[in-house]
């Protein structure tokens, strides 16, 4: 058990010491237009070839194979309560899976944080809430943007890192998450 333990932690600061000198591979960041997503990006068009959303994918699928912690930033004029209230009733209406609201009751901007192992851009389609399958858990944004009483101006900024970190991924998300304060998600 001893040597387990000093094997991992070696192995993991020898992952992060590479990130505290180099940091992530790349950053971007795109603005989520909610008036151009529609349901028919889960039934009709695949939105990664086609619709407003292709150069975005495009994009995201040139680092398919690395992790990443990502982030959607939403607008601070609206009401925590309110944002809270539409996906709940949201999530009740259609049986929806969401990830669990935060217990900040605040808006600080930031409305989610998450990682992936790779693939994210397969895991911004379910938080758009384009996925096959509807139980899993992710944003379903497409559900709810539309009811929010203000426009919704959401960001999503993704960084991207090495392969040698994905298994520790969760690390940087969580930390990631204690600053920000997200509106929803288990941190």
């Amino acid at each position: 058990m001893e040597n387990f333990i000093k094997t991992k932690s070696s192995e993991i600061s020898c992952a992060f010491a590479e990130v505290a000198t180099q940091g992530y591979k790349h950053i971007l960041t795109f603005e989520i237009d909610s008036t151009k997503l529609s349901p028919d990006y889960a039934t009709k068009i695949n939105i990664t070839e086609r619709g407003n959303f292709v150069e975005m994918f495009k994009e995201l699928q040139a680092f398919k194979d690395l992790p990443a912690i990502y982030y959607f930033g939403i607008n601070k004029e609206i009401d925590y309560n309110e944002i809270i209230k539409v996906i709940e009733d949201t999530s009740k209406a259609n049986d929806l899976n969401f990830p669990a609201n935060n217990k900040n009751n605040v808006n600080n901007g930031i409305l989610y944080v998450g990682k992936v192992k790779s693939c994210a851009w397969g895991r911004l389609i379910q938080h758009l809430g384009y996925h096959q399958n509807q139980q899993s858990h992710g944003l379903q944004i497409d559900y709810w943007a539309k009811m929010i009483s203000k426009p919704l101006k959401l960001t999503y900024t993704i960084m991207f890192f090495d392969k040698n970190i994905a298994n520790f991924i969760e690390i940087l998300e969580t930390e990631l998450a204690k600053k920000y304060k997200p509106i929803i998600g288990k941190h």
